[in-house]
């Protein structure tokens, strides 16, 4: 292993989350990590932050997503009047 291991905030930020989330994340056990021998600390290898960042790809801004683009196609559909009781 050549690179350094990264800090909490450190992989949060190469990841563009805050650290807060990203603590949330280990928690949960869905981001490879390892303890350090202090409290609560936990190092993140390089790689596996790569390749987390490569697998989470989010539409580019202006595409819509599907719950949006249904949701405006069901304001445009005309309304059927209700029989007045």
């Amino acid at each position: 292993m050549s690179e350094q291991p990264l800090t909490i905030k450190q992989a949060a930020a190469v990841l563009g989350m805050s650290h807060w989330t990203l603590r949330d994340r280990v928690t949960e056990g869905t981001v490879p990590h390892r303890r350090t021998g202090k409290v609560r600390g936990v190092v993140f290898d390089p790689e596996h932050i790569e390749a987390i960042k490569q697998a989470t790809t989010r539409p580019a801004l202006g595409t819509p997503s599907r719950t949006a683009a249904r949701t405006r196609s069901a304001a445009r559909a005309p309304k059927q009047r209700q029989p007045a009781a």
